[in-house]
């Protein structure tokens, strides 16, 4: 079968169900992944990788297919079933899997699916670390080609329970003081790890949209839309909760709220988690995406910590974190990730460690973040680019007066703003984040950078 190149993208295979993704493609991608994991990762054979699955409805007809083209190739499958992304990496990394599949495509509408890999230690792989390879194996036509001996299939359960149990062993969690929490994972895959974390903390947990659905009946699993979280914002206000957090689709990404249901940036998350770890952890590096505020590097240096710009991208940011030593690292799209856990995302070590901060400072939540809300930011604005090379150049031109950086696109700093703009990797878009003093000032600038990209 021919399988449509655009599935492919930066950091995981994704498309539309059953038109650009379907049960063909799975069987053919899992044979591909079980040839990457002999010929490219060096695995010996009998090798086992993890197969895990949201709960979109399409997705167990995909993993059959995949574990069925992965044991094709000879290789051992350990079917851990249902799982939020977190714990489908810490069954890679802390059963010593060789790698592992998981059937999703995050926050992204339910016609949607697809696959994210990784390798030993979840270490992700993407278009630098062997997605390319992946592709150019998947247009194989497996259809003819001759089986040998298949692999074996096997079954591990409880990852979720025990992904919870190591993320809260790094804080001690007994401290936290009983709060009322209001949770909403839009009916996806975050509500099996924070009803873990519910049973291990003191809480009047008020849960919203928390079955299983691969419709996403009531909205979108996507907390970085504002919109999704409109719902949330009103059961803290009407519930007189004390703290409100949201997931996304495969639970890898959170939003948090406080108790008068404003949305707390994720750029104060990354500071405030980092300061606690500071003190833990003196003197560390801790990274934060460049689209960040400025307010994330002030909050980590202030705490005797390095900070260390990242370009944006969790495939980046883990390899930049294992080869600096970083101990965490925050992304502005509500990543957060821990070098205790080889790199991958920690959610719940996250959000137990913000329920510590309120019980210790024993005071409402907007009381801690606001303090460090100093600046005004554009939030990520895109344009439609046919050159974005082009347009890229004259940005340049326009602002060569400038700190010019090219970690990721261009970034521009200047004493009282900066901006940075960069292009996406599978549209003809250039995507702009600006932050300056103050709002008229950002939206000033917003609008002089914006007629600049648009030439």
């Amino acid at each position: 079968m021919k399988i449509d190149p655009k599935i492919f993208k930066a950091y995981d295979v994704r498309g539309i169900y059953p038109g650009e993704i379907n049960t063909e493609t799975a069987y053919a991608i899992g044979r591909a992944f079980g040839m990457f994991v002999v010929k490219d990762l060096k695995a010996s054979l009998p090798c086992k990788v993890a197969v895990g699955l949201d709960m979109r409805g399409s997705s167990p007809f995909l993993a059959q297919e995949l574990i069925r083209g992965i044991t094709d190739e000879q290789v051992d499958v350990v079917d851990i079933g249902r799982v939020p992304t977190p714990a489908f990496y810490y069954a890679v990394a802390f059963k010593d899997l060789a790698a592992g599949v998981m059937v999703t495509a995050s926050h992204n509408p339910k016609e949607y699916n697809g696959f994210k890999f990784c390798g030993p230690k979840a270490a992700p792989i993407g278009e630098n670390t062997g997605l390319p390879k992946i592709a150019a194996y998947a247009a194989n036509d497996f259809v003819k080609s001759k089986l040998g001996a298949r692999g074996k299939t096997s079954t591990l359960e409880n990852m979720t329970a025990e992904y919870v149990n190591q993320d809260l062993s790094y804080l001690n969690f007994g401290k936290i003081k009983k709060l009322k929490i209001a949770a909403d994972p839009a009916n996806a895959m975050g509500s099996l790890y924070l009803d873990e974390l519910f049973k291990h903390i003191a809480c009047d947990a008020i849960r919203v949209n928390w079955e299983l659905n691969g419709n996403m009946p009531v909205h979108e699993a996507n907390p970085l839309k504002v919109e999704t979280l409109q719902q949330l914002q009103e059961v803290v206000r009407n519930g007189n909760a004390d703290f409100g957090i949201a997931t996304d689709g495969d639970g890898d990404r959170l939003a948090f709220l406080d108790e008068r249901g404003d949305i707390i940036p994720p750029s104060v998350v990354t500071g405030l988690v980092a300061q606690a770890l500071l003190r833990k952890y003196p003197g560390s590096k801790v990274g934060y995406d460049l689209r960040s505020s400025r307010v994330v590097k002030e909050m980590i240096e202030s705490a005797g910590g390095v900070a260390i710009e990242t370009r944006v991208g969790h495939a980046f940011i883990k390899s930049q974190m294992k080869q600096e030593d970083i101990i965490f690292a925050g992304e502005l799209s509500s990543h957060y990730y821990f070098r205790e856990n080889y790199y991958y995302e920690a959610p719940v070590f996250v959000a137990a460690q913000l329920l510590l901060l309120r019980s210790e400072a024993d005071k409402p939540f907007s009381d801690i973040w606001r303090s460090h809300l100093k600046y005004s930011h554009s939030g990520e604005i895109n344009f439609e680019v046919e050159d974005k090379k082009s347009a890229l150049e004259r940005l340049e031109k326009k602002y060569a007066d400038g700190r010019i950086g090219k970690l990721d696109g261009l970034k521009v700093d200047y004493e009282d703003w900066w901006f940075n703009v960069r292009p996406s990797n599978t549209e003809p878009l250039l995507r702009l984040n600006l932050e300056a003093r103050d709002e008229a000032a950002m939206k000033q600038k917003v609008e002089e950078v914006s007629a600049v990209i648009k030439g």
